[in-house]
C-alpha cells in the first residue's frame, strides 16, 4: 500500500444548528465539494446522527447522491452509518441505488453508533449492536449478489433475498468499517474491505491497530486491504504556535458534543476533551504546511494509508476559512506530499 500516490478524501462535517438556515448549510456545502473536486480529491464522506438538536445532520445517503451531482468525479463514502439501527434490506437498496446513480463510486463505511438515545428511539437494544452489525453485512453481500437465497438469523428473517437494484461495483461498493478499539478493529479485519480510522484515537494508537488490522488479515487468510482511509484532524497556519491554539479551539467547539452523546463511556481512548499540548499533538496534524506535510508522510510511512481524510469545517468557524483551510492543503500540502 505505502507505495500508491496518497489520495485524500474531505469529511462534510455537521456544524450547523437547526437555527442556521438549511439552504446556507447545503450552499456552503456545495462550495467545499466543488473545491475538493477542483482540488483533485478523490472522494466526500457524510455521517449520520439522529435526534440531534445541537447540530444538524442531513441524512448520508440522499445527501450524496445531490452532492454526486455537484461533483461528479468524487465517491461517495457514507461516513459513518449507523448501521445496528437500521433494517439491511433498506441499506442494501439504498446503497445499490447510490451506485448506480454515481456510475459505481459509492463506499459504504459503517460503524456500531454509541449515542443511548438514538438506540432508544429506534428501539434496538444497544446490548445487541455488534451482532446487528454482523448479519447486517451479511444480508447487504447477499443482496448485492443478486444470487437470491433466504436468510434466518437471530434479527432478521428474510425468505428471499433478490432484489432487481444491485450495485455497478462488483461484489459491490467498498465496505469501510469504522472503529476505535482493538476489538472493533479485528472486526474490520475480518469483515470489510478497510478500517476507517477516525480522528479520535491518538497518533500512536493508529499504528498499534493499523498492525493489529493487518494481523487479524493475515491470520484469516484474507489479502492485505487495498484501502487505508485516515482520518485525522487538521489546521495548517503560518506558524506552529498559531495552529496549536487553532487546534485547542476546535477541539473545545465540537469534542464535547460527542462526550455529551456518551462517546466517552464507550471509547476509551483518552480524554478528547483534553486541550493540553501533548494531547493536541497526539490527534491533530499542524502546524505550517511543511509540517503538516512531514508529520502526514510519516504517519503514512508507519501505516501505509492510502488516504488521507480531513475535515476543513468546525463549529464557529466562519465559510471563508474552512475554504481557506481547504485551499492551502490541496495547493501547499498536498504537493509537497506527491514530491
Amino acid at each position: 500500500m505505502g507505495a500508491q500516490p496518497l489520495r485524500y478524501g474531505m469529511q462534510l462535517t455537521s456544524v450547523y444548528t437547526a437555527q442556521d438556515p438549511p439552504d446556507v448549510h447545503v450552499a456552503e456545502h456545495e462550495e467545499l465539494v466543488r473545491r475538493a473536486e477542483a482540488l483533485g480529491f478523490d472522494f466526500i464522506g457524510v455521517g449520520q446522527h439522529f435526534l440531534t438538536p445541537e447540530l444538524r445532520y442531513l441524512q448520508p445517503i440522499p445527501y450524496l447522491a445531490h452532492m454526486g451531482a455537484v461533483a461528479p468525479s468524487l465517491r461517495l463514502a457514507t461516513f459513518i452509518l449507523l448501521l445496528p439501527l437500521h433494517n439491511p434490506i433498506d441499506i442494501a437498496e439504498q446503497m445499490a441505488t447510490l451506485d448506480v446513480i454515481s456510475g459505481g463510486k459509492s463506499i459504504m463505511g459503517v460503524g456500531l453508533g454509541y449515542a443511548d438515545h438514538e438506540f432508544k428511539a429506534f428501539g434496538v437494544n444497544r446490548e445487541d449492536r455488534v451482532a446487528r452489525f454482523e448479519e447486517s453485512l451479511e444480508v447487504i453481500r447477499a443482496m448485492w449478489s443478486g444470487a437470491g437465497g433466504s436468510h434466518k438469523g437471530a434479527h432478521f428473517v428474510i425468505d428471499d433475498l433478490l432484489a432487481s437494484t444491485v450495485p455497478i461495483q462488483r461484489p459491490g461498493p467498498p465496505v469501510w468499517s469504522a472503529g476505535q478499539t482493538k476489538v472493533a478493529v479485528r472486526r474490520a479485519a475480518r469483515m470489510a474491505d478497510a478500517w476507517c480510522v477516525p480522528p479520535f484515537i491518538t497518533h500512536e494508537q493508529l499504528v498499534e491497530f493499523a498492525a493489529i488490522f493487518a494481523e487479524e488479515r493475515e491470520r484469516g487468510g484474507l489479502p492485505p486491504a487495498t484501502e487505508f482511509p485516515v482520518r485525522r484532524e487538521l489546521v495548517i497556519a503560518d506558524t506552529y504556535e498559531e495552529a496549536l491554539r487553532g487546534a485547542a479551539q476546535r477541539s473545545e467547539s465540537r469534542m464535547g458534543t460527542y462526550v455529551k452523546w456518551g462517546m466517552d463511556k464507550d471509547y476509551r481512548s483518552g480524554d478528547i476533551t483534553d486541550v493540553d499540548t501533548d494531547n493536541l499533538k497526539q490527534r491533530f496534524v499542524l502546524g505550517t504546511p511543511q509540517d503538516c506535510a512531514a508529520q502526514i508522510d510519516e504517519l503514512r510511512q508507519k501505516v501505509g494509508m492510502t488516504h488521507f481524510v480531513l475535515k476543513p469545517q468546525w463549529p464557529g468557524l466562519p465559510q471563508n476559512e474552512a475554504l481557506d483551510q481547504l485551499d492551502r492543503f490541496g495547493e501547499q500540502v498536498a504537493p509537497l506530499l506527491a514530491t
